[in-house]
C-alpha cells in the first residue's frame, strides 16, 4: 500500500494544474518522535519540539511497543496537540512508516525520542526548502550529548544549498539520523517508505533512495542534539561489529549495480576505508582492544588517504598513542585557526 499517495490527497483539498516534476513550496509541518521505552527522555524530546520557532502543524509521538511509563509521559502533552499512537514493536522503519501514514503535512520530521532539536530547527529547514524548491531533503549539522544531555563534541557537515550527493551518500550516511532531516513527503510518492525489512542502517537505504532523485541541502549549523547513552542501539563493541558487518554487506549490495566498474571498484575501496575507521573509532572510545583499534585505523587511511584524509590520520595517531597521550599532545601543539 502507498501510504504516502493517500496521506497527500488528504493534505490538499483542491487540485491545480503545477507539473507533477515541479516541487510545490511547503506548506505544513509533521513531527514524528519515534520512541521505544525511551520514557525518560521522552518529556525532553517533546518539549524541544514545542519551544521551536515555528512549531510543527502535527506532532506525533510514535511508540513501538514500550513497556515503560512511555504512554503517561505523553499524555502530559496531549493538551499541546501531542498525538499518541502506541503499535506493536516492529521496528524504527515500521515507526517511521505509520508516522508517515497517520500524518498528513507536506514536510515530514523525525525525532528520536532520546534526541533533542535546538529551537530553531524546524525554522531553518523550512526556510531552506522555501528557496530551494527542487530540494527533497534537507539535513545539517548536530551537537553530541553524553547521557545527561551535556555536549561533548560536534558532528560538522559542511553546507550545501542544494547538490546531488549520489553517489557520494554510498560511501557513508553523510546525511545522519533521522532526527536531522526534513522530507518533503512527495519523495515518499517518489522512492516509497522505509523498508521494514532493513533493521540497521534502514534511514540510510531511505536517504540513498531520495539522493538518487533530488537535490539535497546540508545546513552547517548544528539542528539537534544527539544523545549517545548505553542503551542506544549504537552502544558496545558488539553492537560496534554488528554496525561494521552490516554497513559492509548493504554497501556492497548498493554499489554493486554501479558503472563503470572503475567509479564501482573507487566506491567500494572508498565505503570500506569508511567502514574501518567508524569501527576503530567506536573501539576507540570504549578503549578496549587498542592494537586491534590500531590496526584497523591504520588500514583504513592506507585504504583510501584522500577521502576523510585527516580525520583518518588523527585516529590513527591517537590509536598509536592513547587516549590520555593524544589528549596531552594536542594541548601542546598549536591551535588550528
Amino acid at each position: 500500500m502507498n501510504h504516502a499517495s493517500r496521506i497527500t490527497h488528504h493534505a490538499s483539498d483542491t487540485q491545480d494544474d503545477t507539473p507533477s516534476s515541479v516541487v510545490r513550496r511547503p506548506s505544513s509541518v509533521a513531527t514524528i518522535i519515534i520512541n521505544y521505552n525511551y520514557g525518560r527522555f521522552l518529556g525532553e524530546a517533546i518539549e524541544s519540539v514545542l519551544a521551536q520557532t515555528l512549531r510543527p502543524d502535527e506532532i506525533i509521538v510514535v511508540d513501538d511497543g514500550s513497556t515503560d511509563d512511555s504512554a503517561e509521559v505523553a499524555a502530559r502533552y496531549a493538551q499541546e496537540g501531542v498525538r499518541y499512537i502506541y503499535k506493536e514493536n516492529g521496528g524504527q522503519s515500521s515507526a517511521c512508516n505509520v508516522g508517515i501514514k497517520e500524518s498528513a503535512s507536506e514536510l515530514v520530521t523525525f525525532l528520536d525520542a532520546d534526541d533533542r532539536w535546538l529551537p530553531d530547527k524546524i525554522e531553518r529547514q523550512v526556510e531552506h526548502l522555501r528557496s530551494y524548491p527542487e530540494v527533497g531533503l534537507v539535513t545539517g549539522s548536530e551537537w553530541e550529548t553524553d547521557e545527561a544531555g551535556r555536549k561533548v563534541w560536534l558532528m560538522e557537515r559542511k553546507g550545501v544549498a542544494s547538490a546531488s550527493l549520489y553517489p557520494r551518500i554510498l560511501v557513508e550516511n553523510y546525511i545522519g539520523t533521522p532526527s536531522l532531516v526534513m522530507i518533503r513527503r512527495e519523495c515518499f510518492n517518489g522512492v516509497g517508505v522505509f523498508d521494514e525489512k532493513i533493521r540497521l542502517a534502514q534511514d540510510w537505504d531511505m536517504w540513498i533512495r531520495v539522493a538518487r532523485e533530488y537535490p539535497i541541502a546540508v545546513l552547517g549549523e548544528p539542528l539537534i542534539l544527539y544523545r549517545r547513552h548505553n542503551a542506544s542501539i549504537s552502544a558496545g563493541s558488539g553492537s560496534t561489529w554488528k554496525r561494521y558487518f552490516s554497513n559492509r554487506a548493504f554497501q556492497r549490495k548498493h554499489i554493486r549495480p554501479v558503472r563503470p566498474a572503475l567509479t564501482r571498484v573507487k566506491l567500494l575501496a572508498a565505503a570500506q576505508s569508511m567502514n574501518l575507521f567508524y569501527t576503530a573509532a567506536s573501539l576507540a572510545d570504549t578503549g578496549t582492544r587498542r592494537g586491534t583499534t590500531f590496526w584497523l585505523a591504520l588500514l583504513s587511511a592506507l585504504l583510501d588517504p584522500t577521502y576523510q584524509g585527516k580525520l583518518k590520520l588523527g585516529l590513527v595517531m591517537r590509536t598509536a598513542l592513547g587516549k590520555n597521550a593524544f589528549k596531552l599532545l594536542r594541548r601542546v601543539l598549536p591551535a588550528r585557526p
